[in-house]
């Protein structure tokens, strides 16, 4: 009998789509979108003639425009790669090092080096063309050069969506980027038809530089999981994780400086005003600066272990998670001992880049009482996500044999490879893991 936790896949879909639809509306609350609002409201109300209907109508395109902006781009991953070629993708070292370099050019766009709008003159043709008639391309076109002009600060959004296909199947990148779309195109909608909102919203000023330019540090902070995972997958070593913490905790604490007032871009003027609110947020900035540090001596981090590198150079070596439990990587290999022993197999099909993977270590995988269970079992570890010929190996056994990709995975098996249980996805509750584990023995033992 197989055992999963909660239906995973049956109810997977639908977190995703919130996840989705959550990320789209955190969107707009990004300083690239802002600027943006009142010269899309201007767009569809130039022209004092138009009708309700026609203003409904034009500013409804231009939301389907949105819309299908972001779902092509799902559309076109999902027929392009699936849900194992998106696996594949996300993890690709050098697709990692390219967004590496794209988040850092993505912040420093932000800081004020460079600009990235849409050029005046396509912005004065469209307005033209609006006064003259209402074109259905236009409108489109319009939201798509939109939808460009805001990827600076909704591809962080984007990325983690369309890495978050990665647990499901092909169809989850359509329908992720469908919920993304629909809940960031929204509120254009109601503007379009009602323009008398925009006068209640906030005016662009130095408040909107300057966060921008907190944008531009978290983009930096985030950049670097991205570089970590161009390490990991080719285990070039270059980034261990007390230096992954060191350079976030000097991000933050320039930060923290930064909100401060102890220094400024060349697009703003010094801010000589510290309020109690810069002062807060700072404080909570500085704090992240010193926690980050502190996990260099080998202290657990909690939910931040998922997004750190898994290998240290520091002579303090931090506690192996594997403490006393030894791991193969062989299922042959596994399957004698099994046979000889009597022993279930425990397979932990994971990645490098696999946050969540990460935690379960970090987290669940230390804790005593679950490596008196894991003791029991003989354990194989299964990497899915590298370069090499056998990760390939690994990920076509893991699609074939449990029909998902997801990670991680933690299976049971007897030395005939018949699956006995099997766990999919993380899980914060100890005792529903510990569960899993006892049950998996009593089913091998029945």
């Amino acid at each position: 009998m197989i055992k999963k936790n909660k239906n995973v896949e049956e109810i997977s879909i639908l977190s995703y789509l919130l996840l989705s639809i959550s990320f789209g509306f955190l969107s707009l609350l990004t300083p690239c979108v802002f600027p943006l609002i009142p010269l899309t409201v201007s767009y569809f109300t130039k022209n004092s003639e138009k009708t309700k209907k026609e203003i409904f109508t034009e500013a409804a395109q231009f939301q389907i425009g949105i819309l299908v902006s972001f779902s092509l781009i799902g559309f076109l991953v999902s027929t392009l790669y699936g849900a194992t070629g998106l696996s594949k993708l996300s993890t690709n070292p050098y697709l990692n090092l390219a967004i590496f370099v794209l988040f850092i050019l993505f912040a420093l766009n932000l800081f004020g080096v460079f600009e990235i709008y849409i050029p005046s003159s396509i912005l004065n043709y469209f307005e033209n063309k609006k006064n003259k008639s209402s074109n259905l391309f236009q409108n489109l076109l319009m939201s798509f050069l939109f939808t460009l002009t805001t990827f600076t600060c909704t591809l962080p959004f984007i990325g983690t969506v369309l890495v978050s296909a990665t647990k499901g199947n092909s169809i989850y990148p359509l329908v992720g980027m469908f919920g993304f779309g629909l809940s960031f195109s929204m509120p254009f909608l109601f503007l379009a038809m009602f323009p008398s909102l925009l006068k209640k919203m906030p005016k662009s000023g130095s408040w909107l530089v300057r966060i921008k330019a907190i944008m531009g540090f978290l983009e930096l902070a985030a950049s670097l999981k991205f570089f970590s995972n161009f390490d990991l997958v080719l285990n070039l070593k270059i980034l261990p994780r007390e230096n992954f913490l060191m350079i976030w905790a000097s991000i933050f604490f320039v930060m923290g400086i930064y909100i401060l007032g102890g220094f400024h871009f060349k697009t703003e003027k010094p801010n000589t005003e510290k309020s109690f609110f810069s002062v807060f947020i700072s404080i909570c900035i500085f704090y992240l600066g010193f926690y980050f540090l502190s996990g260099i001596s080998g202290k657990n981090l909690s939910e931040w272990e998922a997004f750190l590198p898994n290998y240290t150079n520091t002579i303090s070596e931090k506690k192996s998670n594997t403490e006393n439990l030894v791991w193969l990587d062989d299922l042959d290999k596994a399957k004698e001992i099994s046979k000889k022993e009597n022993k279930p197999i425990f397979i932990d099909f994971t990645g490098y880049t696999c946050t969540n993977c990460r935690w379960m270590e970090q987290n669940i995988f230390i804790l005593d009482e679950i490596k008196t269970e894991l003791k029991k079992f003989v354990l194989v570890k299964l990497y899915t996500d590298g370069e090499e010929l056998v990760h390939e190996k690994n990920l076509k056994y893991q699609e074939d044999k449990f029909e998902t990709i997801a990670q991680p995975l933690y299976a049971v098996l007897n030395s005939e490879e018949k699956i006995i249980s099997k766990f999919l996805g993380m899980t914060r509750n100890k005792n529903e893991y510990i569960q899993f584990l006892h049950n998996s023995i009593l089913e091998f033992n029945n």
